[in-house]
């Protein structure tokens, strides 16, 4: 069985797979268990993993903007995973890449501003003080998840960012070759801290970035096969375009919403004088005009 592509469905989302890995349940016991508060623990660890399935749709999406694939997302102990496959071009990557961390920018400045706005009333309720709190600690979650994230080495987005600005003027093997290297590097280092510190729970995670970095290259190849051209200013000519079309359907439909369907060629009245009008086509007018009730009996034939 593959270790990542095993899961328990969550439901399909904006025509997106979400996914449970079996491993987090036995995660989420275990966080919940260092909280005082059996309850506030586990609307921590569900606003934890909601703002990371809000970042991994952010790639999933952007990916799909960019002209790419985007099916799945599993979420894990280490946090998510979206299976994106943007168009091959590097703007295109760069694009998808860069929305995950922009959603968890955005998460962090949101709960920082409500938290703010609650706090002249945090001592007034406990009920208050605890949404309060919450969004306290989702602010400096997502600022933390952020700073972490936006590290330059594999798998973190810092890594993916690092390849996706180098592409642009390296080819796309070169610039992630570059990127792997640099991910090494920082993996060393942090074994090296881990070994002074005796934090030695960074050897794992640096362990993680040296085999996920490894795995670059080959994802490099897939996403490579078969993939087409992508270009930012005609996408957004393309959306501009899209955009003028709903609005021309959208102008379209309520001018034919106003408009009337009936209309007595004697008095001009429509249905929207009076809904219970009756209209009727007189059938010795050579034009086949339309009259109310009043007028279909008295008209002049025309």
């Amino acid at each position: 069985m593959d270790f990542l592509n095993s899961g328990i469905p969550l439901g399909r989302f904006l025509g997106i797979n979400v996914r449970l890995h079996f491993t987090f349940v036995l995660y989420a016991l275990y966080r919940v268990q260092q909280f005082n508060n059996l309850l506030y623990g586990f609307a921590y660890i569900a606003g934890l993993y909601l703002c990371i399935l809000l970042h991994e749709f952010g790639h999933a999406l952007a990916a799909r903007w960019a002209d790419g694939d985007a099916e799945d997302i599993l979420l894990w102990p280490l946090g998510g995973l979206a299976y994106c496959r943007p168009a091959w071009h590097p703007t295109a990557h760069l694009i998808c890449t860069v929305a995950g961390p922009f959603v968890t920018f955005l998460l962090f400045a949101g709960s920082w501003a409500a938290a703010l706005a609650l706090h002249p009333w945090a001592d007034q309720s406990a009920s208050v003080w605890y949404a309060q709190h919450f969004l306290s600690e989702m602010a400096v979650l997502n600022l933390w998840l952020l700073i972490f994230n936006l590290i330059p080495a594999f798998p973190m987005d810092g890594g993916r960012i690092l390849r996706d600005a180098l592409w642009h003027w390296l080819s796309a093997e070169k610039a992630t070759s570059i990127a792997v290297w640099t991910s090494r590097g920082i993996a060393a280092a942090g074994i090296l801290w881990a070994v002074v510190s005796q934090d030695y729970w960074l050897i794992l995670l640096a362990g993680f970035i040296l085999w996920q970095a490894q795995s670059e290259y080959a994802l490099l190849a897939f996403e490579a096969g078969g993939r087409y051209g992508f270009s930012l200013w005609e996408r957004l000519q393309r959306g501009r375009r899209q955009r003028d079309f709903h609005q021309g359907v959208a102008a379209r439909q309520a001018e034919e919403t106003v408009a009337a369907f009936h209309r007595c060629t004697s008095c001009g009245r429509t249905e929207h004088d009076d809904p219970h009008l009756d209209f009727r086509v007189c059938t010795d007018c050579s034009g086949g005009q339309e009259y109310c009730r009043d007028h279909l009996d008295s008209h002049p034939h025309v």
